[in-house]
């Protein structure tokens, strides 16, 4: 490793640790104290990769590994835009602006280019690595909503709406929001 990769990873390590300290934007709009970082929800998908990973054959670990670790990297540099944002940017303009992110994050890396290439197969959901990430992206969000609202918040009911067919091409993930969603409706009618 030359001097250039060095300084380009203690860069990249120097944004990486915003991620910690950057709240779940969503969270905070509805009047959550305290809310989870962009790092600890990349922690869970992860580890929500590695164990739902292996119940489905076939898979690529390393894959779904690395891209359930990028799949929000680039939000060290544009934040975390919750879907109001999202809904008056438009989704093009967001993925033009975490695209420009994660080239200016690992641009300057030897494997630079298979670190976007992994982002962007997981922004189109090219792959079952991609689209299982995604799933449980969205399982993780669910569960967190979940458990804001055990511990008393009565502002995330939106993020229960429609149901778990987002889930249908894996149902381990399928069988895991649908508990989840029944303890939200148990806790709704308490």
């Amino acid at each position: 490793m030359d001097d250039r990769d060095l300084a380009a990873l203690s860069d990249l390590q120097a944004r990486l640790l915003s991620l910690k300290l950057l709240p779940r934007t969503g969270w905070l709009q509805r009047g959550q104290r305290d809310p989870e970082s962009i790092a600890e929800h990349s922690y869970a998908v992860a580890a929500l990769a590695l164990l739902v990973g292996d119940m489905h054959p076939g898979l690529d670990r390393g894959r779904l590994l690395a891209i359930a670790l990028l799949h929000d990297t680039a939000e060290a540099l544009v934040g975390d835009l919750p879907a109001s944002a999202r809904r008056l940017f438009g989704a093009e303009a967001k993925q033009i602006a975490e695209r420009k992110a994660m080239l200016e994050l690992f641009g300057a890396l030897p494997a630079g280019d298979d670190y976007l290439a992994l982002w962007e197969e997981y922004v189109r959901g090219s792959s079952s690595e991609a689209r299982l990430v995604k799933a449980l992206d969205r399982l993780e969000m669910l569960a967190q909503a979940l458990a804001y609202e055990r511990a008393g918040s009565r502002a995330m009911g939106e993020f229960f709406e429609g149901g778990a067919a987002w889930a249908d091409e894996f149902p381990i993930v399928r069988a895991l929001a649908e508990r989840v969603l029944a303890e939200h409706e148990a806790l709704s009618r308490a």
